[in-house]
């Protein structure tokens, strides 16, 4: 992927949520980079912020600060008109798909209305291409008439999908899409997603707490934890050589295909739970459960820097360890 066009560049995105019970400091000063055809994975803890991140990209939330770059295009503050055109090309897909589909609507009109919306073909037009669409994501024509109810779950999933696929988007962002999935389920949506872009060169920020999910799926994993983002490496990097103390604890207990030591990894524990995004603590924030904590972790904020070197190449890390390498 280091040769690939840089599709999305976001840096400093700061997300803040107001509440009674005070400000939820959801997204904090976090920057990474999507390239052309990448799948870029992002795991955490729930409440993390993963969800959040993934709705300020595609600006159903406001971001408070930083900037997102899409294709070239500054699309942080764009106003509604300005962004219209840009939506095309920048999707969601959400975790539930009875939730995120209108039920009083058929199939038909559901995948129907975003070529509405930009103004895509006639009437005829739009009927072959709901037809189309249905047929890339495996389910039959006839299945247009229907509505949202007379589905099973992996079905309105691909219904969901199709939606989202709708306009030939370039960037599809992947909240949590197959968690509410049987496991058997859950493998063909995978496989159909990695279809899609194999076919059109879709790139996709995939979220997920399940790291065997994102295994499948992602050439690079961001690594967040409480609103920041701590380790952004390969997939072969984060799954044989963690760096950052918290990615050690979420990669220990999964087994290394094929590796002779895989039944004797050391399984990493984490202490306590973690603090309130409320409240974050002072310097690192991962210090008050880290065992490798060090005074001035509990002081000093870490940049996510680039570390060289071991399995995997270069990727960045946010810690006090690695940055003397």
């Amino acid at each position: 992927m280091s040769t690939a066009r840089e599709l999305l560049s976001v840096t400093g995105l700061v997300k803040h949520h107001h509440t009674a019970g005070g400000m939820v400091r959801a997204v904090d000063s976090v920057s990474f980079g999507v390239a052309t055809g990448e799948t870029l994975g992002l795991v955490g803890e729930s409440g993390c912020g993963k969800s959040t991140l993934g709705r300020t990209l595609i600006r159903l939330h406001e971001p408070d600060e930083g900037a997102i770059v899409f294709d070239g295009t500054d699309i942080t503050h764009l106003g509604r008109r300005a962004l219209r055109p840009v939506r095309r090309h920048l999707q969601m897909i959400f975790q539930d798909p009875y939730a995120s589909l209108n039920p009083r609507r058929s199939v038909e009109q559901i995948l129907s209305e975003p070529f509405e919306v930009h103004g895509v073909g006639d009437r005829f037009d739009r009927r072959e291409r709901v037809g189309s669409l249905l047929a890339r994501v495996g389910l039959r024509s006839d299945h247009a008439g229907r509505y949202p109810h007379e589905f099973s779950g992996g079905q309105r999933q691909r219904i969901a999908i199709a939606r989202a696929i709708a306009l030939e988007p370039k960037l599809v962002v992947c909240d949590e899409p197959v968690s509410a999935l049987d496991v058997s389920i859950q493998a063909q949506i995978i496989n159909l997603l990695r279809r899609l872009q194999t076919e059109s060169g879709i790139s996709y920020v995939f979220i997920s707490h399940d790291l065997s999910v994102i295994g499948h799926l992602a050439d690079r994993i961001a690594v967040m934890y409480l609103g920041e983002i701590v380790e952004i490496a390969s997939r072969s990097a984060l799954w044989h050589e963690p760096l950052h103390p918290y990615s050690q604890v979420l990669f220990s207990a999964i087994p290394i295909p094929a590796a002779p030591s895989q039944a004797r990894r050391r399984r990493v524990a984490m202490a306590g739970e973690p603090p309130s995004p409320i409240d974050p603590p002072p310097g690192c924030r991962f210090h008050t459960r880290c065992p490798h904590a060090m005074p001035r972790c509990r002081e000093d904020a870490p940049r996510l820097g680039v570390v060289a070197g071991g399995t995997g190449g270069q990727r960045r890390v946010a810690c006090h360890l690695y940055e003397a390498q």
